[in-house]
């Protein structure tokens, strides 16, 4: 019996052997605590941007009206929410994108998880070239120049098309590439709908991150 064992490291830089193997594999072993440490990862990537401040522009008025101890026990929320919006985060990458591509599949949806479990390791490194950035030039996410964000405050002044193009980075390219190369493996899919059928299912999740990033929580506080 054929086992994969889920190994991050070689999914990446060896992309080729790793997914052949996914593919042929009749039982997956050791991936449960590796998918929970990646979920730990993102949870304190998350949280050291919110320790930091990454993604609290519009909050920061508001903070700098309270008292010392209300700020920092709103700062202590945020930094619970941003912990609560890791695991979200991780969550739903690994489920939804894999339970799609799995409704056009004969094979186990655990092997569309794997992949994503992969994927997700380059998104937090993304995140964190957004601390880095924060940090060293205090710039928003959107504003990387691994994105498209820059391009697009060139463009247009629409806060939602520059959070839009803001979403399509280096990162997200690199995901895609890989997400095809293992797909194509396990999908019976022909090379066209395979393509539009990551592109959709991407587009979709930028158009949301897109949204969320539109709508403004600090009226609600």
């Amino acid at each position: 019996m054929l086992i994969y064992e889920l190994n991050i490291f070689k999914g990446l830089f060896h992309p080729k052997q790793s997914f052949y193997q996914l593919a042929k594999a009749e039982a997956m072993e050791r991936w449960r605590w590796r998918i929970f440490f990646l979920l730990l990862a993102s949870a304190v990537i998350f949280s050291l941007s919110g320790w930091i401040g990454t993604g609290s522009q519009a909050l920061s008025p508001i903070l700098l009206r309270h008292s010392p101890t209300e700020y920092e026990s709103l700062r202590g929320l945020f930094i619970i929410g941003r912990f609560i919006l890791s695991l979200l985060f991780g969550g739903v990458f690994l489920t939804l994108p894999a339970l799609c591509f799995w409704l056009f599949s004969e094979e186990t949806y655990i092997k569309f998880v794997m992949i994503q479990a992969i994927l997700l390791s380059i998104l937090l490194l993304e995140q964190i070239s957004y601390i880095v950035l924060a940090i060293s030039l205090d710039l928003p996410w959107y504003s990387s120049p691994l994105s498209l964000g820059v391009i697009g405050q060139y463009l247009t002044s629409h806060k939602y098309l520059i959070y839009l193009l803001g979403s399509i980075s280096i990162f997200k390219i690199w995901v895609m590439v890989l997400q095809y190369r293992g797909l194509k493996r396990i999908l019976l899919l022909p090379r066209f709908p395979l393509v539009l059928l990551i592109f959709s299912v991407h587009l979709i999740s930028w158009c949301s991150t897109s949204a969320i990033a539109v709508f403004n929580f600090v009226d609600l506080l």
